[in-house]
This record gives structure tokens, C-alpha cells and sequence, in this order.
């Protein structure tokens, strides 16, 4: 679900047996919270890929409301904490502050009872994005969309760390792992390899 005022894409990934988790409720919480409602189960986690507010603006209004823990980095630990000192988009609506319950590590599974999750560290976007591993892809925020990648002319990026993110992925997945971006709609990492303008040259 496109959320919050620049439309990053929220995914909730739910099974009725386990319960559920919300990836990058980046806004419009009265409406994710009516998604998750409709869904009725248990929303266990709240996983953020980056500090970004376009990504993070409705997580504690969410948190507030379902109880579940907040998973995400140690720059999303940061700008959670105090949310008006790392607004970096000019005009962008305030967001509320929240605990980041646990900062994850490269690799780390997460167990959520009968739902596993791992957390990848990938940076370039920002120096703390997370991809997160999770059936049915990877969710990676704003590290690789279809046909583009995130920009890292903001504060922290590196386009060179994101490359090298990408490939970290590709050498770790197989090629028709689907990956579900935060912005526009999904694609596989072979396709990306195959196709990507930005990752033609970098000789893979």
C-alpha cells in the first residue's frame, strides 16, 4: 500500500496462523491500521529498511496501537528518538517519536513465532538501510527499484556502498528472487542485473 504524502510503499506480509509484520509504515496510519485490522491477526513486528521519513512517519502511532516491537537500525534508532532534528525533507509533515525495541545486526534472523525474518545491512541510500528477507523477497526499501536505484545524494549516501549492496544481494539470492522496492512496483534481482541502466558499467 503507496502511504504517507510521498507514496513509499507500505508492505504487510500476514499469514492467519502466525500473525503478521508491517514494512516502512511511512504514513497514513488511520488507513494501515484499518489494512491490518481487516486482516485480523496479531501484528507481531514493525520492520524499518532506513531513517527516512517518507518511511518511517506512522510507526509509532502503529506501534501505539498494535503493541508490536520496532526492528530496524542504529540511524533509525536515531531519528526515531528525535524525529524534528532528522526531518531532511523541506515541508514534509511531522511524525511522532518511538523506541526502536531492537537494533539489528548484518545477517540477523529474527524469530517471530512461526515467522522468520533476516536483516541485511545495505547501505548506500543512507548509511543504515536494511533489506529485509522475508517470504515471498526481499524488501529493500530504497536500495533497488525497477530500473533505477535510491538516490545517495542526501546525507550519508554512497553511491559506491549501494553497488556494492546490490551485488552483496546477487550473490547471495538467486536470480528470480523477487524484490519489493519502496517506491513503484516489484521486480527480480536477474532482471535488474539484466536491465538496470545504473548497474550496466559496474561489470558484474
Amino acid at each position: 500500500m503507496p502511504a504517507g504524502p510521498l507514496q513509499a510503499n507500505c508492505h504487510f506480509i500476514h499469514d492467519p496462523e502466525v500473525g503478521g509484520v508491517i514494512i516502512d509504515p511511512g504514513g497514513d496510519a488511520p488507513e494501515l491500521m484499518v489494512m491490518i485490522e481487516m486482516a485480523e491477526v496479531e501484528l507481531k513486528a514493525i520492520l524499518l529498511t532506513h531513517g527516512h521519513s517518507d518511511h518511517v512517519g506512522a510507526t509509532a502511532e502503529i506501534a501505539a496501537a498494535t503493541g508490536a516491537r520496532i526492528f530496524g537500525s542504529e540511524e533509525a534508532r536515531e531519528v526515531l528518538a528525535a524525529p524534528d532534528e532528522h526531518q531532511i525533507f523541506p515541508g514534509m509533515p511531522s511524525f511522532l517519536p518511538a523506541t526502536v525495541d531492537q537494533v539489528v545486526t548484518d545477517d540477523q534472523d529474527i524469530d517471530l513465532g512461526g515467522m522468520t525474518v533476516r536483516a541485511i545491512m545495505t547501505p548506500g541510500h543512507t548509511p543504515g538501510s536494511i533489506t529485509w528477507f522475508a517470504e515471498p523477497g526481499l524488501f529493500c526499501g530504497d536500495l533497488l527499484f525497477r530500473g533505477s536505484v535510491g538516490r545517495t545524494d542526501l546525507l550519508g549516501g554512497s553511491f559506491e556502498e549501494l553497488a556494492a549492496s546490490v551485488h552483496k544481494l546477487m550473490l547471495q539470492y538467486p536470480p528470480d528472487t523477487v524484490v519489493y522496492p519502496g517506491h513503484g512496483s516489484s521486480t527480480t534481482l536477474g532482471r535488474e542485473q539484466e536491465t538496470n541502466p545504473f548497474l550496466s558499467d559496474l561489470g558484474w
